[in-house]
């Protein structure tokens, strides 16, 4: 009799089990359903990337190419008829993009969330194109009214090719790409260059032009950029202190270890040491100290 009592539990126990299980089976199914036959309750983008107030992307932009991408607009879609991975994969073809990742909420909500690429350049060429270049030396389109506030690259007659960092051909361009990484990786120097201009086909020498000062900087060409710019920061810590601020209109970091100097007005006289009537030259014996002749 036990046994029969047993096996009646175990039974009974079973079947409630069951149906419980198809009672929650049915009831996300349904509930899927539902939210699946539901219309998109809203769309929420947000766009990250750059330092506040810039952008290259802007909503209007990304709801217009997620529209185009599900032929119909996705606030009066059914969110069974969107595919999500279909609109990801085409905002992530757009150039202005690094990652675009799409889902919805348990509300029906659909989530855009948009990583511009970072310029680091914005490109002139001679010939009228006009771009920007990230730090992984890829092009980046620009459009009228986009901001993205970095240092402006002119003179450039180079034609941009894809992956600037990676090929071995050498070219002006793939020089101040080098310069404009190094800059943007150092807070003083972004904060100090506001642009680059590539000389004339016969000198090519790279000109730095700061944002505050009225001297302009010869690079030269892209060799040695970590030793010419530790000591150009070195004459900017210890000699224009002394030197003066307005006293020189051009800086040359074109010789190895040295900053050249040529006077704005060449019949002032010189602060420290007898010098030639034109130039100045520091010599930068070490990262701690410099000498002037």
């Amino acid at each position: 009799m036990s046994g029969h009592k047993f096996n009646r539990k175990r039974v009974r126990d079973t079947a409630i089990w069951s149906l419980l299980l198809t009672a929650i089976a049915a009831g996300l199914f349904f509930s899927v359903l539902r939210k699946s036959n539901a219309k998109v309750q809203d769309i929420q983008i947000d766009i990250t990337g750059l330092n506040e107030g810039e952008q290259l992307i802007n909503e209007k932009e990304i709801k217009q190419i997620l529209q185009l991408a599900a032929g119909k607009s996705i606030n009066k879609a059914s969110i069974k008829s969107l595919d999500v991975r279909k609109l990801e994969a085409k905002l992530n073809n757009d150039k202005r993009i690094e990652n675009a990742d799409l889902y919805f909420d348990s509300n029906g909500k659909l989530h855009v969330k948009v990583q511009q690429k970072k310029p680091i350049m914005r490109v002139m060429e001679v010939s009228g194109s006009e771009y920007y270049i990230d730090g992984q030396g890829s092009r980046v389109p620009y459009l009228r009214g986009s901001l993205v506030r970095v240092p402006v690259v002119t003179g450039v007659r180079d034609t941009f090719f894809d992956k600037i960092k990676e090929t071995g051909k050498p070219t002006k361009l793939k020089e101040v790409f080098e310069i404009m990484k190094y800059i943007s990786d150092d807070k003083f120097l972004s904060s100090l260059v506001e642009q680059v201009d590539i000389g004339s086909e016969m000198s090519g020498d790279i000109v730095l032009i700061p944002k505050v000062g009225r001297e302009k900087i010869v690079f030269g060409d892209g060799s040695n950029i970590k030793a010419k710019f530790d000591n150009l920061k070195i004459f900017y810590k210890d000699g224009m202190p002394k030197l003066g601020w307005s006293r020189y209109k051009t800086l040359n970091l074109a010789y190895a270890n040295q900053v050249r100097g040529v006077l704005a007005d060449p019949t002032s006289a010189p602060k420290i040491l007898p010098v030639e009537q034109d130039s100045l030259t520091a010599e930068l014996k070490s990262s701690n100290n410099h000498n002037i002749q």
